[in-house]
């Protein structure tokens, strides 16, 4: 078995193609050699070298940083429209867009090749998704990982070594998220084995009271204002109270409110105590809105008339007190899994958008309406029963440490933290049937259980404990327990024996403290997950030498990989029998892991990053306009594309990369389905349904989140589209965007089309070089609204003569051809360059996997990929198999 010592040392280790190929050439195609004579060198030869800039001895070919940097400034002065000066001879806008477009790729080809390592990986620490995982197969607990280091740079995966920073006060961090790990594992080990009694509540003596209660409070409440309203109302109309009033409207306008006017009661002469009337003082009598409250009166009778009440209850849109919160306040939960169940029914009649209800933790901050929950809900759920035949829904919940300890089912909200949306609605409703919302959901009862013992499986913190008996010596039995936890955490690597020692006497001085052998022992426990043993993905050996991974490491190397987190026991048992890197049984394994849930990770993981997901959460979206584009939604929408990728890495037979980007298939939930209006579709799940031929989604340009992406949350944005595309669907990114380019003002005041708008600024040279790309392909999605939905009309300003709505013209050319008429000719263009694609796919996939940024030394293993996945029907699978029985893969 290997041992090592570990200490806090940051090397460099390699991981890269033993085929050396040929960096990629960088260099300015010589017919622009024409344009840079004519309209730069009159300044900036080696005679004038106006401003100390010499071009005239700049070579076309860049192959040092100092170069680099000289034709940067050359492109960012061209792009601010700065050169050539106002006086100089201009060139036409074609052949100065035409020489922008190549400088820029020239230079995003310089900076692949000046910044690439030569195949050399910087160690790599475990991500925050990779150290959860860890921490939750070791102890069984979850951790908050927010307050860690962040992962990742910009362009970069959180896998990529060089990324990955950190400092010693980070490992501060470590050591408190590892004892607060091992804290709950404690706890969870207490309960294990115990009996569960599930707290359950009966909304017909729970809610219902309570409903009752808050009508009659409401009714008295207002019969005790009205009655001390009438008096200060008489006393305010004497001589010296309407100078009073006067006197404080000077300063104070709120007097004249209808309500708030009696807050200023007690300033005035003769007024009745309010006392007397239950009220501790006048602002507190006005404070509560009582006409408000006497205003929502009608909805809260109307429902505690609603039949079926004598077992169960109704759920409030508008107000929380049909809400359901479980378990009763105070009740002490014990870190674990639990499950909350919920027998639940929707009103019969209720359209599709209101049959749904949302779990998580109630919010606390406006206790009077009780309203909402706090932050995200934890989850949706569709309602496929009725009052008469209601079904029960599971769902599981995690409790660690610092979770708010209790539980809230509601009817999904229109959009969390945002009530305006909710209350207009709730008006409309008002003003056609005089109380507001009408019923949708009946709730039988809720129930938690828990926590339920095992629920994922042993931990390796279990299996530690699981032969050292309280009798035997305390010593010794820390000192077991010790070794054998950090295996466990060490990947299976022996710890030195002088690093036990040390976390023995930390035991030791813990005992001698005073501490119980359980208390001592959780110190040096959290050790072992703050070392470096356990926080980075350390591959002993020289760095100046390639050499084959042992199986160990390469178990390892390939559970990270494809699980996010550690390997588990038959890849360690195959590395132990040195069988793991036999080919065979290295394709069963991979087989093997994409097939386990664990896979689920790498989905997420590779994928949001891959298809820069993260603008799916960049913008609030106007609830105004789009009403359904809540959070559920959202998070519905994103788990659509991670299930479409997973259900072509699993389906071995044909699942062919290409349907990534046109498929006659949607993978959508009874939410999701909802939001896209296809009927039949019911319950949580995700599946797949077959698309009629007609309909324009089916792939990524058919989904809501991509489109929703293209977005600011208001508008749709061809230019976030098209550049999208071209990164991702075509391997064909445009460069980045040049700072300072400037902007057409004389259109500020225009109403535009989004075409003619865009086209205007492609009048700017610096910006046709980019946009004439760009834009056509951005074009022909506009039939996708900001929030994914199809339309075939758009607008801009206002109502009536201040806005324009036109019909959406999709048709339009990728630069240099080919030619389409609408949005079905433009995905079938982009899905016949499937190669472009998989080129694309597997250069991210080297990148992740190998935990550097892609570069010329890996073009042969991409081609090796592409091809390998090629002779496969571009079998998306195949490209993971081709990558990891690479000698690349193998090799450290």
């Amino acid at each position: 078995m290997t041992r090592i010592v570990f200490t806090i040392c940051i090397t460099s280790f390699s991981l890269c193609s033993l085929a050396q190929a040929a960096p990629p050439e960088a260099s300015l195609p010589e017919k622009h050699r024409a344009f840079f004579i004519a309209h730069c060198l009159d300044c900036h030869d080696s005679e004038t070298q106006e401003e100390k800039v010499d071009l005239e001895t700049l070579p076309l070919s860049i192959t040092t940083i100092e170069q680099a940097e000289l034709w940067q400034r050359v492109l960012n002065a061209l792009n601010a429209g700065e050169m050539p000066p106002d006086d100089s001879e201009q060139p036409g806008n074609t052949e100065k867009a035409d020489f922008l477009d190549d400088l820029a790729r020239t230079m995003v080809t310089a900076r692949q090749a000046l910044s690439d390592s030569g195949g050399k990986i910087t160690m790599r620490r475990l991500n925050q998704r990779e150290y959860r995982n860890t921490i939750e197969h070791l102890t069984g607990a979850h951790v908050d990982v927010g307050s860690l280091p962040s992962d990742g740079g910009s362009g970069t995966f959180d896998t990529v070594g060089a990324s990955q920073f950190i400092s010693s006060d980070q490992f501060e961090q470590y050591l408190k998220l590892g004892r607060s790990a091992i804290d709950e594992a404690f706890e969870r080990r207490k309960t294990t084995g115990r009996e569960t009694n599930p707290f359950r509540v009966e909304p017909e003596t729970t809610v219902n009271p309570a409903n009752e209660k808050e009508i009659a409070n409401i009714e008295d409440e207002y019969a005790r204002f009205t009655r001390w309203q009438k008096g200060v109302d008489a006393a305010a109309k004497t001589p010296q109270n309407q100078a009073r009033i006067a006197e404080i409207r000077k300063t104070d306008r709120l007097i004249d409110h209808p309500i708030r006017f009696y807050a200023y009661a007690d300033r005035l002469e003769e007024t009745p105590d309010p006392k007397d009337f239950g009220f501790r003082d006048s602002p507190k009598a006005a404070s509560g809105n009582p006409e408000g409250d006497r205003r929502n009166l009608a909805y809260h009778k109307h429902y505690a008339a609603l039949p079926h009440r004598d077992r169960g209850t109704y759920l409030k849109l508008a107000h929380g007190t049909g809400r359901i919160i479980v378990p009763p306040k105070k009740t002490n939960l014990s870190p674990g899994s639990y499950v909350i169940r919920v027998r639940v029914g929707a009103v019969e009649g209720t359209p599709a958008e209101r049959r749904f209800i949302q779990v998580g933790h109630p919010q606390r901050q406006i206790e009077s309406r009780n309203w909402g929950l706090e932050g995200r809900a934890i989850s949706t759920h569709q309602v496929t029963g009725t009052i008469e035949n209601p079904e029960t829904i599971e769902i599981p919940l995690e409790v660690t440490a610092n979770t708010i300890r209790e539980f809230a089912v509601q009817e999904k909200q229109p959009n969390n933290g945002n009530l305006k949306a909710l209350w207009d609605a709730h008006n409309r409703w008002k003003k056609e049937n005089g109380y507001g919302h009408p019923p949708a959901i009946w709730i039988d009862w809720v129930e938690l259980e828990g926590p339920i013992a095992n629920a994922s499986g042993p931990s390796a913190f279990t299996a530690s404990w699981a032969h050292h008996d309280a009798d035997r010596e305390e010593t010794p039995r820390a000192r077991k327990i010790l070794e054998q936890f950090a295996q466990h955490a060490f990947r299976d690597v022996s710890p030195e024996p002088e690093f036990i020692d040390r976390l023995v006497r930390i035991f030791q001085t813990r005992l001698a403290a005073g501490d119980s052998f359980d208390v001592a022992i959780r110190k040096p426990l959290s050790v072992i997950l703050a070392s470096p043993g356990f926080l980075y993905l350390y591959e002993p050996g020289d760095e100046a030498l390639r050499r084959q991974l042992d199986d160990r490491e390469l178990a390892v190397r390939l559970s990270y990989f494809l699980w996010s987190g550690p390997p588990d026991a038959e890849l360690l048992e195959l590395a132990e029998k040195n069988e793991l890197h036999i080919p065979e049984t290295l394709r069963q394994q991979v087989d093997r892991l994409i097939d386990d849930p664990r896979s689920n990770e790498f989905v997420a993981g590779f994928v949001h990053q891959w298809l820069d997901m993260e603008r799916l959460d960049f913008f609030q979206f106007d609830v105004n306009l789009y009403r359904d584009f809540d959070e559920s939604t959202r998070a519905a929408t994103r788990k659509e594309v991670y299930q479409s990728f997973a259900h072509l890495l699993r389906d071995k037979g044909s699942g062919r990369i290409g349907k990534l980007i046109k498929s006659d298939y949607v993978f959508v939930n009874g939410l999701l389905a909802t939001y896209y209006g296809i009927e039949g579709v019911t319950g949580d799940e995700f599946r797949k349904i077959k698309l009629p031929a007609d309909s324009p989604r089916g792939g990524l340009l058919g989904m809501a989140a991509i489109h929703a992406m293209g977005s600011d949350g208001i508008v749709s944005s061809p230019v976030e589209r098209g550049a999208w595309v071209l990164r991702h669907l075509l391997n064909d990114p445009p460069p980045p965007a040049p700072p300072n380019v400037p902007q057409i003002s004389r259109l500020n005041d225009q109403i535009l089309t989004t075409r003619e708008r865009l086209l205007a600024h492609q009048e700017e040279a610096q910006c046709a070089s980019c946009h004439r790309k760009i834009d056509p392909i951005g074009f022909g999605l506009e039939n996708w609204g900001a929030a994914g939905k199809w339309r075939t009309t758009d607008h801009a300003g206002g109502k009536g003569k201040n806005g324009k709505t036109w019909t959406i013209d999709a048709s339009g050319a990728f630069h240099k051809g080919p030619a389409f008429s609408d949005y079905n000719e433009l995905r079938d263009l982009i899905a016949e360059r499937e190669e472009d694609f998989a080129r694309g796919f597997a250069e991210h996939l080297i990148e992740y996997a190998s935990g550097r940024p892609f570069g010329f030394t890996d073009e042969d293993l991409a081609s090796e990929m592409v091809s390998s996945a090629k002779s496969k029907q571009f079998a998306l699978s195949e490209f993971v198999h081709a990558l990891v029985q690479h000698k690349a893969f193998k090799t450290k």
